[in-house]
């Protein structure tokens, strides 16, 4: 994925998942919803090209404090691009 694709596409997302944290939905709204973000986050990080972006390590933080599953691989990929930076 484009950069600039990613980089739109993951403050889109990233908003979404901070609504769905305050949201108060009936438990299937939830569950869908829920499943809709997750195979976002999931196409987001498959598609992911250049771990150095900004908004992958935001994407990454918002998923995971909202207790989304990210890609163990892409996971490392980004670590090891954050240790480098650091």
């Amino acid at each position: 994925m484009e950069s600039t694709v990613f980089i739109r596409e993951a403050k889109v997302l990233i908003d979404e998942i901070k609504t769905f944290q305050l949201a108060y939905l009936e438990p299937e709204e939830e569950i869908r919803k829920g499943q809709d973000l997750q195979r976002r986050i999931n196409q987001m990080f498959s598609g992911l090209q250049n771990p150095t972006l900004p908004s992958a390590y935001k994407l990454r933080d918002a998923a995971m404090s909202a207790g989304f599953q990210i890609n163990q691989i892409k996971l490392s990929w980004l670590a090891q691009f954050e240790s480098i930076r650091s």
